[in-house]
């Protein structure tokens, strides 16, 4: 089988060491590296998210010098998947070297947050790209190519982010693929506890395979602690999940599934 190279893309204020999981694997379930896949990381960045995708960019320039198997796949977790979606935004004109994007627990319509910029100045956490995942930044506005507003659904009360207009999928539309956890907890099934089911699919845009069951939650779909989500939710990581993020990446891309995991 011939190699081919996948990008990996971490989230908000995570090192890229946090996909170590779905690259390598863990006690004896192969990760995406035993699948034929040459895995790289993007280098950490604390800077917006405009000025991450002209990392990106680059960093792709660097791997083509480098030789590494082209056309690429860019897997992005959580706001990486932002980064990822963003440089066909920014930079059309190299579609090609794009073979596909897979997004997990993306915020494609943004997240609520009212309460992270406090967290971020009590914990003193240097990444600068909060205000970028509201669902009325500029960063989201110019990605989708248009803005939203609230609506209460009459069924249920409760708030739903509806775009002004039909968004921008991608250079062709058909590039995208989400991953999204659906926990059916105390949360109602609606999302993954920091990311809605409806902002990671885009509004159902996005072809989207759902992970649904109790421990579903932001952290497992990769299978890494992340203290800051831990103290926002109280969400504890395990691996019954991220099998099935992995499962699902590599059906994605065309590759061999593996035996399913016992979840």
């Amino acid at each position: 089988m011939s190699p081919r190279t996948l990008l990996m893309i971490s989230g908000y204020d995570e090192p890229p060491e946090h996909l170590e999981t779905l690259a390598n694997g863990r006690h004896g379930f192969p990760g995406l590296r035993a699948h034929g896949f040459e895995c790289a990381m993007l280098p950490r960045c604390y800077e917006q998210l405009r000025y991450r995708i002209d990392r990106l960019a680059e960093t792709i320039e660097e791997m083509r010098k480098d030789g590494y198997p082209f056309p690429i796949t860019l897997l992005g977790y959580s706001l990486g998947g932002l980064v990822a979606r963003g440089f066909l935004r920014a930079y059309p004109q190299r579609a090609q070297d794009v073979e596909s994007i897979v997004m997990v627990g993306t915020p494609n319509f943004g997240v609520v947050t009212r309460f992270m910029p406090h967290l971020v100045r009590l914990f003193r956490i240097p990444d600068r790209a909060i205000d970028d995942l509201s669902h009325e930044s500029d960063f989201l506005r110019w990605l989708n190519g248009t803005g939203g507003h609230w609506e209460i659904d009459p069924r249920s009360r409760a708030k739903r982010w509806t775009l002004d207009r039909e968004p921008l999928l991608g250079a062709d539309g058909t590039r995208n693929r989400v991953v999204a956890g659906l926990l059916t907890t105390r949360y109602g099934g609606t999302g993954d506890g920091v990311v809605g089911g409806d902002s990671a699919s885009l509004g159902s845009r996005f072809p989207t395979h759902y992970i649904v069951g109790p421990h579903c939650n932001h952290m497992n779909l990769i299978g890494h602690f992340d203290p800051l989500i831990f103290l926002w939710t109280g969400f504890i990581v395990n691996d019954l999940v991220w099998p099935h993020t992995l499962r699902a990446i590599l059906r994605f891309c065309g590759a061999k599934l593996p035996v399913p995991a016992n979840a």
